[in-house]
């Protein structure tokens, strides 16, 4: 049950971080061809590797809730 909690505590704090993460870049005014682009401003600013680290972040808690889901108690 513990690795459920921590599992799913994880993968909240990952999408979480990047959503913020996302939102907040469109909030500047660059534009590409006249269509915001969020990726565009994650890597002018050099956040790409956080973006990447979130992501693995909620997919680690993910796989580990679902491990402890599983897991066969004895």
């Amino acid at each position: 049950m513990k690795k459920v909690i921590l599992g799913s505590a994880m993968f909240l704090a990952g999408l979480l971080s990047a959503a913020v993460l996302l939102a907040g870049t469109m909030a500047n005014q660059w534009t590409i061809n006249g269509m915001r682009s969020s990726l565009w401003n994650m890597s002018e600013y050099g956040l790409m590797p956080a973006l990447y680290i979130f992501i693995g972040v909620a997919i680690l808690g993910f796989a580990i809730a679902i491990w402890g889901i599983y897991e066969k108690n004895d």
